[in-house]
């Protein structure tokens, strides 16, 4: 009987370290969607503005508007957009961190391919300039 117990508790171990896992995961994809979500309204204002002839612009800082020159609302939202973006990236790299976590649980190989990173800019014309336009 007390093997029984011993056995039971193991699963339920089990169970709970996979199921937290996959909580974090999960709640790793609703913070990287609510960061998606930021970053597009961020670009939305970033383009209205770059558009607008107005000297000054409204920005909305917590629950107050303050009036502020154009340029300075313009740099402010890049860096707000490249600061969401390596948040975003930070959270793509966790979630893929999560996902090995819970494979190696489930005893799963890792998924092949899954780590890859897109070329950058540099790469991608070096390529292109090695190989021609085709």
């Amino acid at each position: 009987m007390e093997s029984f117990d011993v056995e039971t508790q193991k699963s339920y171990t089990y169970l709970k370290e996979v199921e937290t896992v996959a909580q974090d995961i999960l709640t790793l994809k609703d913070m990287k969607l609510e960061l998606s979500n930021a970053q597009n309204k961020f670009r939305e204002a970033l383009r209205a503005i770059e558009h607008s002839d107005e000297r000054t612009v409204w920005m909305k800082e917590g629950s107050v508007y303050i009036q502020r020159p154009r340029q300075e609302c313009l740099i402010f939202l890049r860096k707000e957009i490249e600061k969401s973006q390596d948040d975003i990236t930070g959270l793509q790299n966790s979630i893929k961190d999560k996902l090995n976590e819970l494979r190696d649980l489930e005893h799963e190989p890792r998924i092949v391919g899954f780590g890859l990173k897109p070329l950058s800019i540099r790469e991608a014309k070096t390529l292109h300039k090695a190989f021609g336009s085709a």
